[in-house]
């Protein structure tokens, strides 16, 4: 098999020019129309000066556009950089200038941002989701020495600073082959939606890419809102595996009162946080498939663990962790720890990035020995599942012990009254920090905050349980359905 997702690509649409490739706003493309679009994307680019070892920013929605552009530029020894197109701040121009891009494609519906590029000295231009990548004047940008270097993705990690992460041909492969070695039900008859954003790696690996290379057709969606057209095209396509993050399930399930069957679907694979137990169990009802859970680190290409199939799933766990995969547990000080201990995840593999682009400081507090620090708090059992015990970015430290928010989180979502729940650490009094909540109720529910204190005593030790407790009528979360805490630290 090559080791170049651009050449794979290249073999499957050139060895069946009129299967379908892409179903997009209501049409399928064949393999030979989605060829063409590559080649004059390729052909714009070149024309341009893009060449090897430089980075295109791609401002886009999920398009044909932002698949055929990857792999032009692939194809001419370039990288990408998927950017949510969404952003609108100093902080979007000065991370394209610190990734240092040769210029940035846009759709022609923001051009607006493709001329406020331009007058800060990064170039750009726009252009329709359905067309090729046009040409980009005045492209820039000092070349890197390789072309081994597929993606960068954005990352805050937990540092809260946004960093690129560069991550390889080679290593996006050895994902998607293991994904396909530990979960041999998804084949090349599959359709898989593409509608998780492809700036989010999880997105761009397992909706976009993951069909590319193995010859599956793929439905494209510029977004999973309004869901009622998300679900008419998981219908009209006949998805057979739908990737999701938490909140785009929850928008799905509002997008109908009442399920009705979607005939070819067998799975739903989901990353990016957990889901609460009430939708939980409104989408295995109304998918009428077993939800299967996955993890995943951004320095990792997107997907560590996966859930091989419904008989194999494990309470609690994230999944097994990929074959391409070294994995262990390890205390404070550095030390591995046994099978089923709590501690700091390390991992290495091909897929793991080198350290953060252009940041060697911040890479060797990391990245260390071939080894990558995940920070987060797990346990591994004999089978290599992994079970989340908190992520990194979330700890508090009470009376010089730390607690984990998932723990207090789970707790409260075990409550019946309860939809949804996120805990934060503040600051101040005698042991540094204490422990709020935030709770949303189900629809109906009449709890008081001190019940509910109450109920945690029952199920936590007293340094665990909330000492406040206030009801929203929903949390912040950002487009992927992860918890905004950085908000709710402000009310």
């Amino acid at each position: 098999m090559s080791e170049r997702l651009d050449e794979l690509v290249t073999q499957k649409i050139t060895a069946a020019p009129t299967d379908p490739c892409l179903w997009w706003r209501g049409d399928w493309w064949s393999c030979g129309a989605f060829g063409e679009m590559i080649e004059e994307s390729e052909k714009n680019l070149r024309e341009s000066g893009f060449s090897v070892g430089q980075r295109l920013a791609l401002l886009l929605p999920n398009s044909p556009i932002l698949l055929a552009s990857c792999i032009a530029a692939w194809r001419l020894g370039g990288s990408v950089v998927p950017v949510n197109p969404q952003l609108r701040s100093s902080s979007l121009r000065d991370y394209l200038r610190k990734v240092d891009v040769f210029g940035a494609i846009v759709s022609e519906e923001e051009a607006g941002l493709a001329s406020e590029l331009d007058r800060v000295g990064i170039p750009a231009s726009s252009a329709s989701l359905n067309d090729a990548a046009p040409p980009i004047e005045g492209g820039k940008g000092e070349p890197d020495d390789t072309s081994e270097i597929a993606v960068l993705f954005q990352t805050a990690g937990v540092s809260g600073n946004p960093k690129a992460v560069p991550i390889t041909h080679r290593g996006i492969l050895a994902i998607l082959s293991s994904i396909l070695e530990l979960v041999p039900a998804i084949n090349e008859d599959d359709v898989i939606l593409n509608a998780i954003p492809n700036y989010h790696s999880l997105g761009f690996v397992v909706g976009g890419a993951l069909p590319l290379a193995f010859g599956m057709p793929q439905v494209t969606l510029p977004s999973f809102m309004p869901p009622k057209t998300a679900l008419a095209a998981i219908r009209s396509a006949e998805v057979t595996i739908i990737p999701a993050v938490p909140m785009m399930l929850s928008v799905l399930l509002g997008g109908e009162r009442s399920a009705s069957p979607l005939s070819r679907l067998k799975m739903v694979f989901y990353g990016g946080g957990k889901l609460t137990p009430g939708v939980a169990e409104r989408a295995r009802e109304f998918f009428g498939v077993e939800l299967l859970e996955g993890y995943g680190l951004t320095e990792a290409s997107s997907v560590l663990a996966v859930t091989p199939d419904e008989s194999a799933t494990k309470p609690g766990s994230s999944g097994r962790i990929l074959p391409c995969f070294d994995a262990q547990v390890r205390d404070e000080e550095g030390n591995a720890l046994p099978f089923g201990a709590e501690g700091r995840l390390w991992i290495r593999g091909e897929p793991l990035a080198k350290g953060y682009y252009r940041s060697p400081e911040i890479s060797a507090e990391r990245f260390k020995d071939g080894w990558f620090d995940a920070q987060d708090i797990v346990r591994i059992d004999e089978e290599g599942y992994i079970t989340i015990v908190s992520p990194a970015v979330d700890v508090i430290t009470v009376g010089g012990v730390s607690v984990y928010p998932a723990e207090i989180e789970a707790v409260l979502r075990e409550h019946p009254d309860v939809e949804d729940a996120a805990v934060i650490g503040v600051t101040g009094g005698i042991k540094g920090e204490s422990i709020r909540a935030f709770v949303v109720l189900s629809e109906g529910a009449g709890m008081r905050p001190r019940d509910l204190i109450s109920y945690c005593r029952t199920k936590l030790p007293n340094y665990k349980v909330p000492r406040s407790i206030e009801f929203l009528p929903e949390l912040p979360k950002n487009s992927l359905g992860n918890v905004m805490k950085k908000e709710l630290r402000g009310v």
